[in-house]
């Protein structure tokens, strides 16, 4: 039972609302709130005033609002000062203010301090991101009325609020009158109505007495339970409650209870819980209604026989009915394609037809029903409901069920709906449904275009409907979607438009809409949208030119700026054929018109995993905006595991503006656009490292063959590729383009038949008088390219631990301090502990407490991307990393997602994905870029996940005495070292020798105890009577016990070793096998020993 406690503000100062003089109906202006290091969005309060006599309030409103996730703000004030008399009797008060964005509104509580004076709230309405949310109250929140509280906690729905008939029994036990406050609440699937209360101007709840009650509230969707109770605060505090009626306009319900709601009778409780709901008795007059039910022309996706359907009059009703049982004949398969079924009915009568309700269960989610049309006659009367709409669970919640009224209706009104489709369509049925301010339509089945023909969603159509349904009122969004049972599962639809009532809308969606992403999607009209700047991306993507590198998965971005970012969007927009793009070695263009999110500081890019090729390695992209150039050096495979990345760019260059060409023109230069270009000599001096002087030794004569380059870059362009000789001494002379000053270099190597890494310590470019130097110290390996900016060469007393001699004292080395960049990503669990990352390198470890983020917020919540900068020693070259967490409570979870670490220009990104709690603190990642991603590892990756996921939702149930006690919640059983070995270690073993591990530190160690010890032996054994020493000692061989073992475990025994596979040291004359004979109960095992 949801209820809410008077509690007083936080240590934080609450934020204050200041108030103008003047009519109720002026906004109040807000002041203008601290700042925090959490972005805050704005909120547009509503609240309403009941007109009840001396229902204001002159104390200070405070407002609580909570998301999903555990999203919650601050207490809000929305008065600071008991002068403030804003909230009057009959009032509506619309107050902005400031907060955190916790998504959508779900609950909230609010509450006041005047003590003196009691308030009576009607509503309250929340107005953020496009959503109004109302949350009905309709209480009193006073001292001395009903629960005497001064809060209420409160229950939001977009739905209009619904209207509930309320009936109340009190049994005949009762007697005297009850006169303590009556609550109820209603749960449904959407939604559940706040705790509100019963009372009337006289007594209600006496003896044996029926009490009727019209409560307007939130729309709970199909009722479930209620929770009725009573406060306890009269002087009569028994209560026998009997049972208890609940009816809407869809739905009736009827709960038995008998039973004593008391804190000495029975159970001794104030409130009881009822789900169990009595069914209504027929009436004993049979009248005959013939039904027919008409199913459309489509085939439904699974047989359906539970159809129910409920018929309301003015005089009664026919409670809901299973129709199979009301057939009129039984030999053909009812609902089927194109069938009319016909049924009979007898119930009394029930008046004039007001509406009926039809639909099914389907709580797997399986069915869909395409409903024509239904004809209900009763002697004379003769009435019409046209349906044509689906109806099905996977629509979205009571998307099964419908409520019609008969035909003509005056509230039906037309709909003009024309749908532009683009390069892609489908043969699925597509469904729409109109949300408006006041009402929302059916869903509607787009069969039938204007002109009568059958709609065909073919690519590049323009399709034209008219319907006919209840007059929303304002449109705030619409519901469109396709259930994708065609042969073509994606369709692009660019726009939408609806007119009504001399009303026009429209919805630009220019989005792809499959079951790889989503079938279905929410429009808002342009109208209610805030404008953005649009802008022009032209985007460059290539493939790399390695084998196996194309893709025919589904690739999509998502841009982000330091203004905004876009959607995330598919790059199909080119005029390519779909299935040409993102081929081995091809570079695809695309020119795309989205929101202006100015510089760009991030992409996102990857694939949907779908296809025959789900792996793509993608090399690099380029995006121009206007005279902006943004370059991204992605150099990434993406597949199954990895199924997207996110990807810096380099420093923006400027580009002159490009002249006005067509777009089909390809990016090439002729000859007549080329300029003059001075020329220049520079002479190159490149210091190698001493290991790749003693490597390259006998290589000599390849020097000429090196595919080692490089590309010098100033301000008026670049070079290009100079191949330079490995361990030439002398300087090299190159005659190329003049780039003018010199800002930087690229290094790089060209793929090889041979792996060669080529250890470059300085480079020293000299161009007239001007010198260049470049501090390298890298090590350049096979297809990377590396980018460095001019800095002086260091002494060769500041040196890397590589060119350290083994005779040198580490602490005579001075290594240099660089900044760490760590950027962390969690997931949809927080955490609130400390935090350490130890970064293993060729060079070192260091160790790095993540505590201050770079913003100032507080790190490790839901949903967030934190970013820690820290300057400290240099590891060199990252292999691995530790994230370790302490302080971590019980309950605690994290869940992390990734870590990036930038280091200079290095980039280094560890997938994760792991949630780590008080059991299992730490995670040792390897960097995805330097170890290749194996099938049996990922799987293990996800059913480790997948284990531990379900491990935290299970709950230890309490020990029932005298019975025995199984309980598993799926924690690791043993030392899990070997497994986490297996999922998360290199694929390809170092060298050295090992022990072997087979069942080592996974089973109980009297398991590997058993298997080890009881093999060796039968192994020593046989040796001991093939050796001729043995008729010296039969108790040792070479110094050795040999003892037998003690038992295995559940009483199994060694039944058979094939010794003649076991290497011998003494003479071969004895070749006699020797078996042992050892009896066991069940099957025969044969153990073979292997060299580990």
């Amino acid at each position: 039972m949801a209820c809410c406690s008077r509690k007083k503000t936080s240590g934080k100062e609450p934020q204050s609302i200041k108030s103008e003089s003047g009519p109720s109906s002026e906004r109040i202006q807000p002041i203008t709130p601290v700042k925090s290091a959490n972005p805050k969005i704005e909120y547009i309060i509503t609240i309403k005033t009941g007109n009840n006599r001396n229902s204001g309030t002159n104390g200070p409103v405070y407002i609580k609002i909570f998301g999903r996730d555990n999203k919650e703000t601050d207490d809000i004030l929305l008065t600071s000062a008991s002068n403030e008399k804003i909230f009057q009797q009959d009032s509506i008060k619309k107050i902005p203010i400031q907060a955190i964005d916790i998504g959508k509104p779900q609950r909230i509580i609010i509450r006041h301090e005047d003590k003196t004076n009691g308030w009576f709230i009607d509503y309250v309405e929340i107005s953020v991101h496009n959503f109004l949310i109302r949350f009905v109250a309709n209480r009193w929140l006073d001292e001395t009325k009903y629960d005497r509280k001064l809060s209420a906690e409160l229950f939001g729905s977009e739905q209009p609020a619904t209207s509930y008939d309320i009936e109340v029994q009190t049994g005949s036990e009762q007697i005297e009158p009850l006169d303590s406050p009556v609550y109820m609440q209603i749960f449904g699937t959407i939604t559940n109505t706040p705790k509100f209360f019963l009372e009337s101007k006289n007594a209600s709840f006496t003896k044996d007495s029926k009490a009727k009650f019209t409560v307007s509230s939130n729309n709970v969707g199909d009722i479930q339970k209620i929770i009725i109770g009573h406060e306890g605060l009269g002087t009569v505090n028994d209560w026998y409650l009997k049972n208890v009626k609940v009816q809407t306009d869809t739905q009736q319900h009827e709960y038995t209870a008998n039973k004593w709601l008391s804190l000495t009778k029975d159970d001794k409780k104030l409130y009881v819980e009822l789900n169990q709901e009595t069914p209504r008795a027929s009436s004993p007059s049979p009248a005959p209604y013939l039904i027919t039910v008409h199913t459309a022309w489509v085939q439904p996706a699974e047989p359906i026989e539970n159809i129910q359907l409920t018929i309301r009059g003015s005089d009664g009703s026919i409670d809901k009915v299973l129709l199979k049982d009301f057939a009129k004949s039984n030999e053909q398969q009812l609902f089927q394609k194109g069938s009319s079924d016909q049924f009979e009915i007898k119930h009394k009568d029930i008046g004039k037809i007001e509406n009926i309700t039809v639909g099914f269960d389907d709580n797997d989610q399986k069915s869909a029903w395409l409903l024509e049309s239904i004809d209900i006659q009763y002697e004379e009367a003769l009435y019409h409901f046209q349906a044509q709409c689906w109806l099905s669970s996977r629509l979205g919640q009571n998307f099964n069920w419908i409520t019609m009224k008969p035909d003509p209706s005056n509230d039906d009104i037309n709909y003009k709906v024309i749908i532009d489709i683009g390069e892609s369509g489908i043969n699925s049925n597509v469904i729409l449904c109109i949300y408006g301010d006041g009402n929302i339509t059916k869903n509607f089945a787009l069969k039938t275009i204007k002109d009568g023909t059958q709609a065909k969603f073919i690519k590049d159509s323009h399709l034209e409907f008219d319907l006919k349904a209840i007059d929303v009122g304002k449109i705030k969004k619409i519901n469109i979607g396709h259930d994708g049972k065609g042969n073509d599962q994606q369709w692009f639809l660019k726009f939408i438009k609806i007119e009504k009532q001399n009303e026009h809308y429209t919805f630009k969606v220019n989005q792809c809409l499959s079951e790889t992403q989503q079938n279905f999607i929410d429009l808002i009209p342009e109208e209610l949208l805030p404008k953005k700047d649009q802008a022009i991306y032209k985007i460059t993507v290539v493939t790399s030119s390695n084998d196996d590198s194309s893709t025919d998965s589904g690739v999509f971005m998502k841009i982000y700026g330091d203004k905004d970012q876009t959607k995330r969007f598919q790059l199909t927009t080119t005029k390519e054929n779909a299935e040409l793009l993102f081929k081995q070695g091809q570079t695809d263009e695309f020119e795309i018109e989205l929101n202006d999110v100015g510089d760009i500081n991030k992409i996102n890019i990857g694939h949907d995993g779908k296809g025959l090729r789900p792996m793509w390695h993608v090399e690099k992209v380029q995006i121009q905006k206007g005279s902006q150039i943004f370059k991204f050096h992605a150099d990434q495979v993406l597949d199954l595991s990895i199924q997207d990345m996110d990807l810096l760019p380099f420093v923006p260059e400027k580009s002159p503006s490009p002249k006005p060409t067509k777009s089909e023109t390809p990016r090439s230069t002729s000859s007549e656009d080329k300029v003059n270009v001075k020329e220049t000599i520079y002479k190159v001096s490149v210091q190698y490292g001493s290991s790749q002087k003693n490597s390259d030794d006998d290589d000599d004569d390849d020097d000429d063959n090196t595919n080692l380059y490089l590309v010098i870059v100033g301000v008026n362009g670049k070079t290009k590729r100079i191949p330079l000789p490995v361990n030439k001494k002398d300087e090299i002379e190159f005659n190329t383009t003049d780039v003018g000053k010199i800002s930087k270099i690229l290094l790089g190597q060209d793929k090889n038949e041979h792996e060669i890494v080529y250890h470059v310590d300085n480079i020293i470019i000299k161009q007239e008088n001007e010198i260049t130097t470049f501090n390298i110290e890298d090590a350049i390996k096979q297809n990377t390219e590396l980018e460095f900016t001019p800095s002086p060469i260091r002494q060769p007393s500041i040196t890397r631990r590589s060119s350290i001699s083994p005779e040198t004292s580490t602490s005579d080395v001075k290594i240099k301090d660089v900044d760490y960049t760590i950027k962390v990503v969690t997931g949809d669990k927080a955490f609130n502990g400390i935090v350490n990352i130890k970064i293993r390198g060729v060079n070192g470890i260091i160790t790095i407490p993540l505590s201050d983020t770079n913003s100032g917020a507080k790190p490790f919540q839901a949903k967030s991307s934190d970013e820690f900068t820290n300057r400290t020693t240099d590891v060199g070259k990252i292999k691995r990393i530790t994230i370790e967490c302490h302080d971590i409570e019980k309950r605690n979870t994290w869940h992390l997602k990734r870590i990036q670490i930038l280091k200079g220009n290095q980039v280094y990104n560890f997938l994760a994905n792991v949630r780590l709690d008080s059991k299992e603190p730490k995670i040792v990642l390897h960097p995805i870029d330097q170890r290749k991603e194996d099938y049996v590892q990922s799987e293990l990756r996800r059913l480790r996940t997948n284990l531990r996921n379900e491990s935290l939702k299970m709950h230890q149930p309490k020990h029932k005495a005298h019975e025995p006690f199984v309980y598993n919640n799926l924690s690791p059983y043993f030392d899990t070292s070997t497994v986490e070995r297996a999922i998360y270690g290199p694929i390809e073993p170092p060298s050295g020798y090992y022990t072997r591990i087979t069942a080592l530190s996974i089973v109980e160690p009297w398991e590997a105890y058993g298997m080890d010890y009881g093999v060796n032996y039968e192994l020593l054994r046989s040796r001991a009577n093939r050796s001729q020493s043995a008729k010296r000692s039969a108790s040792t061989q070479n110094g050795l016990m040999i003892l037998p073992p003690l038992s295995l475990p559940y009483g199994g025994q060694i039944t058979y070793v094939n010794s003649g596979k076991v290497p011998s040291s003494r003479s071969a004359s004895s070749k006699t096998k020797h078996k042992s004979s050892l009896k066991h109960t069940g099957e025969q095992k044969q153990t073979t020993s292997t060299n580990a």
